[in-house]
């Protein structure tokens, strides 16, 4: 039985390291510059690069470049210079939408696996086998095609095939958006995005200046083209069954929190269909699960057939999510376990331990020291130990429920 690929997002060295913890088989990441579409992320330099892919490798993580964005001639030669980075460090694949970069990468990296990007738009079998006969290795699936598409694809087409599980969603036909150029000189097709999908608009007609039109939901605009979040965790089972390569999650502008959580919830998914596929059910701790991250209001996206209407949040009212990041473990010595403190902590605050094998579990902040002292009130970036009911692993996470008059910082 084929076992599909957990697909995270590493949008900075602390996810990739969360990610490798919390069960993803594989990470996807870019380098800095503007050679993948989320140009904005941290990413990593060409020795960080390296670095990273060591890491992953040791913990048996594949690592798989991202350069698909759609460059100008003034910009291949950073292109080049990425692909010798991704050669020389030992990714595993290597990301791409532009055909122009494709084929770098063949004459720069004969030996390198291709992956052809979401943002090509691949919606049927001809574009796939034409895709595979220049040399690419899996296709991740355009976000636009359905369940029954995809079923077909995979049952005419031999290439590896991958689509998204989770995550926002653009607008725009698998993310080919212009909004951004025109209203910010920021061009999404080469990482720059600045989202101006999620603003809220009013409709002006052009002899009537300062005139908004009647098209509001409520408060004189409306938030015309924000789409919801996919999450196709309500239909598992139909996922499973299509027998796919990889099931990637969206996320690289996201923090360790997130990749931790969403990481975490569709491994232990895709483990329990594998265990069972025929007595499998989604259970409803992995829906509230996801809902405890940032997000939009979640739908289907495509996957069941044509949203419509019900795939915008034209009520939009800000991200949803009821916890934020507390501290991390950052190691274990004598019976303590040493945290760094992520926001302001208080003794007594009711907090959570987000294991990366088992479910979270809560207790309470007490008995927290720094260099030896007792300490009733935690600094972010503050180093502090305690005695825990549970031993965790370094690296693992704690969050903490929000409460009214929180300020704090994923």
């Amino acid at each position: 039985m084929l076992t599909p690929e957990i697909l995270a997002p590493a949008g900075s060295r602390e996810a990739l390291e969360t990610a490798c913890l919390y069960g993803a088989d594989a990470v996807y990441l870019g380098l800095k510059g503007e050679t993948s579409l989320r140009a904005k992320a941290d990413n990593f330099s060409p020795d960080e690069l390296a670095d990273a892919v060591a890491y992953a490798h040791g913990s048996g993580v594949k690592v798989y470049l991202t350069l698909n964005a759609y460059p100008h001639d003034g910009g291949m030669t950073q292109v080049s210079e990425a692909i010798e980075a991704a050669r020389a460090a030992g990714v595993d694949a290597i990301i791409v939408a532009d055909i122009g970069v494709l084929r770098l990468v063949r004459r720069q990296a004969p030996g390198m696996c291709i992956h052809l990007s979401t943002q090509a738009n691949a919606v049927n079998v001809p574009a796939v086998l034409a895709w595979a006969e220049l040399g690419v290795s899996r296709v991740i699936l355009a976000r636009e095609l359905n369940a029954s598409e995809i079923a077909f694809i995979r049952k005419k087409t031999a290439v590896e095939l991958e689509i998204f599980v989770h995550g926002g969603i653009c607008i725009s036909v698998s993310g080919r958006c212009l909004i951004s150029n025109y209203l910010c000189s920021r061009d999404a097709n080469q990482g720059l995005c600045t989202q101006p999908c999620r603003w809220d608009y009013a409709v002006v007609e052009r002899t009537r200046p300062g005139q908004y039109l009647p098209v509001a939901e409520e408060a004189g605009t409306t938030f015309l083209f924000n789409s919801k979040d996919l999450c196709l965790l309500p239909v598992w089972d139909q996922v499973m069954g299509l027998g796919l390569n990889g099931l990637k999650i969206e996320g690289r502008g996201r923090t360790a929190l997130y990749v931790a959580t969403i990481t975490a919830v569709y491994r232990r998914a895709r483990d329990a269909w594998l265990k069972d596929p025929h007595g499998f059910t989604v259970e409803d701790a992995w829906l509230e699960e996801v809902r405890r991250t940032s997000h939009r209001e979640y739908f289907t996206g495509f996957f069941s057939g044509l949203p419509g209407q019900d795939g915008i949040n034209y009520r939009f009212k800000g991200y949803e999510h009821s916890h934020h990041l507390a501290a991390k473990v950052i190691g274990l010595s004598q019976g303590r376990v040493a945290l760094e403190a992520r926001n302001p902590l208080i003794e007594g605050m009711e907090l959570e331990w987000l294991s990366s094998s088992s479910e979270a579990r809560r207790f309470t902040l007490s008995g927290a020291t720094v260099e030896g002292a007792p300490a009733r009130a935690l600094k972010p970036n503050q180093i502090f130990e305690m005695r825990l009911p549970f031993t965790p692993t370094a690296g693992e996470l704690i969050r903490k429920p929000y409460s009214e008059g929180d300020k704090v910082v994923d």
